[in-house]
C-alpha cells in the first residue's frame, strides 16, 4: 500500500475542494452589501468552489479509512477490474501509481503482467497538460514531481495510440461518468488526446461516488467507475 504524503491534499497540489450541483450550495458572501427590498442579494457558488469544496470534503474521508480496510478495498476492486472485457481485451494498460490514500494498483499491476499485458506508467512533461506514459514494471518507478512516482528516463516511451486501457485515480465521480480530479487538469487533458477506442476506467471507493460531479466544458468523463461494491458504466462517448 502507499504511504500518506504528509497531507493528501499535498498530493493533489491542494487541500482544498468543491461540492455537486445537486446541492445547490450559496456562497455565504452576498454579492453586494446594498439592501434592496430589506434583503441581500447572494450570488450562487462558482463551479471552482463546487469542486474546492468536494475535493475537499472526499479527500479528508478517503484519508480517514484504516491502511488494512483501504488494502483490502483495493483488493476488491482489483477483483472488479479484471473482469471488466475491456481489460480481458487490452494487450497494453495505462495505470498509475497511487497518490495518498488512492486505490492501490499494485494487485492489478501483478495481474497485468501475470496476464501477458504491458504495463503503462504515466508521467509529467515539461510545459505539457497531458501526460506521457512509458513501460516499466512496478519496482522501477522511481520519485517524481508533486509526491509521484514515475518511470525512469530511460524507460520506452508508449504513444496514446498504443494504449488500450487506462486505469484513472480521482477524487469523486458520478454515474455518468464525471471525474473530479486533483485540480491541474492533467488527466483531463490526457484524456482528450487518446484515441477514441480506448477505454477509459476510474478507479474509486464506494464513498467517493456522489449524486452529481460539478464539471466544465474541459472536464473529461470516463466509461466506467469501478469501486469495491460495482460497476458504474458512465455515458456513453
Amino acid at each position: 500500500m502507499s504511504k500518506l504524503p504528509r497531507s493528501e491534499g499535498e498530493a493533489y497540489g491542494t487541500g482544498r475542494p468543491r461540492v455537486p450541483h445537486l446541492w445547490q450550495h450559496r456562497s455565504k458572501q452576498p454579492s453586494h452589501t446594498a439592501f434592496a427590498g430589506g434583503s441581500f442579494h447572494l450570488t450562487p457558488m462558482s463551479l471552482e468552489d463546487e469542486k474546492r469544496r468536494l475535493r475537499e470534503r472526499l479527500l479528508a474521508e478517503r484519508a480517514r479509512l484504516p491502511e488494512a480496510r483501504r488494502a483490502s478495498l483495493s483488493a476488491a476492486v482489483a477483483d472488479r477490474l479484471e473482469g471488466l472485457p475491456a481489460w480481458a481485451a487490452a494487450r497494453t494498460v495505462a495505470l498509475y501509481a497511487p497518490m495518498g490514500a488512492e486505490v492501490d494498483t499494485d494487485a492489478i499491476a501483478r495481474r497485468a503482467a501475470a496476464a501477458g499485458k504491458r504495463i503503462a506508467w504515466p508521467r509529467l512533461a515539461p510545459m505539457a497538460r497531458a501526460l506521457q506514459f512509458a513501460a516499466c514494471s512496478p519496482g522501477e518507478l522511481v520519485a517524481g514531481p508533486l509526491s509521484t512516482r514515475e518511470p525512469p528516463a530511460g524507460a520506452p516511451s508508449v504513444s496514446a495510440d498504443e494504449i488500450d486501457l487506462v486505469v484513472v485515480p480521482g477524487v469523486a465521480f458520478d454515474a455518468g461518468g464525471r471525474r473530479l480530479g486533483r485540480g491541474r487538469g492533467h488527466y483531463d487533458a490526457t484524456l482528450a488526446a487518446l484515441p477514441h477506442a480506448a477505454a477509459r476506467v476510474g478507479l474509486a471507493f464506494e464513498i467517493q461516488v456522489v449524486p452529481s460531479v460539478p464539471a466544465g466544458p474541459t472536464d473529461a468523463a470516463v466509461d466506467a467507475v469501478v469501486t469495491e461494491r460495482r460497476v458504474v458504466r458512465g455515458a456513453a462517448r
